[in-house]
């Protein structure tokens, strides 16, 4: 079995390449002049017809790409320096069993291997991506704006943390336990803990709890196949938990208040979120 390189607790952040994207900003309209009740137009402006919606400027996809931006700005913020201290203390722990841990795990009965082929299956990205896109495919299809907005998250967790996951494997380069490069932190626990954080954020433990368990399957299934150190998959766990905590922020800063509900014969309250 190979050798454990030293191990190196210093964190390189550097993005090695970041297209420059000119963001789409909406200016207001100028203000219509207003005599008595009636708006009239300032002069050089054309009103809308009556009816027409006013179409919003920027489309789509130039938001998402503003929104993916913002993400790696986020990204270095104080809690997120919180959850890469906390996941190289824990790395750093459990480096001092790697050794043992890939030696117990090495070779297990075939019946192990064949139970946990699903884990290395459900970590990689062939699998993660299209869950992201199907859950925001399906959101938006069913007119449900949580699941969409919670698919759009996936998506956003997906790129952010596998591009962080990619550039600390090539500044540390670790030797893998078979030999082969880049093994610090491990891209399957990076992308499956970043699901279960999204998830969890946008539907409570419920759902988180589930995928957390199977982002915990996906990591063991890394080490019985001689893919990574069991440090590799603590660190992936936290670079995946910090990437979906930055995409959703939104999600902790949003406000509701309490809206009255009349109804025939009574009424209620109702909780309306303040955008």
């Amino acid at each position: 079995m190979a050798r454990l390189a030293p191990f190196r607790f210093a964190l390189v952040l550097t993005i090695a390449a970041s297209p420059a994207l000119a963001w789409a900003q909406e200016v207001p309209p100028p203000a219509a002049a207003v005599e008595g009740d009636v708006a009239s137009p300032v002069p050089g402006q054309t009103m809308p017809a009556v009816g027409q919606e006013s179409v919003p400027q920027g489309s789509s996809l130039v938001r998402f790409l503003k929104d993916v931006g913002g993400d790696y700005k986020h990204f270095f913020s104080k809690e997120t320096a919180y959850w890469y201290t906390g996941g190289f203390a824990a790395a750093g722990l459990v480096h001092f069993a790697d050794e043992e841990a890939a030696e117990a795990l090495f070779d297990p009965p075939s019946a192990t291997q064949t139970a946990l082929e699903g884990g290395d299956k459900y970590g990689n990205l062939t699998w993660q991506v299209p869950l992201a896109v199907g859950w925001w495919v399906t959101g938006h299809a069913m007119g449900s704006s949580r699941g969409a907005d919670a698919g759009r998250d996936l998506v956003r967790a997906q790129i952010s943390a596998t591009s962080w996951a990619y550039v600390l494997k090539f500044a540390f380069d670790r030797e893998r336990p078979n030999g082969d490069p880049r093994s610090f932190p491990s891209g399957h626990s990076t992308a499956s803990f970043a699901t279960a954080m999204v998830l969890q954020e946008h539907y409570g433990w419920k759902v988180g709890v589930p995928f957390f368990a199977a982002s915990t399957y996906t990591a063991v299934s890394r080490l019985t196949i001689n893919k990574h150190w069991a440090s590799d998959v603590t660190f992936g766990a936290f670079v995946g938990m910090a990437s979906a905590r930055t995409i959703t922020l939104h999600v902790r800063n949003q406000k509701f208040a309490l809206a009255p509900l009349p109804a025939r014969g009574g009424g209620g309250v109702a909780f309306v979120r303040v955008n």
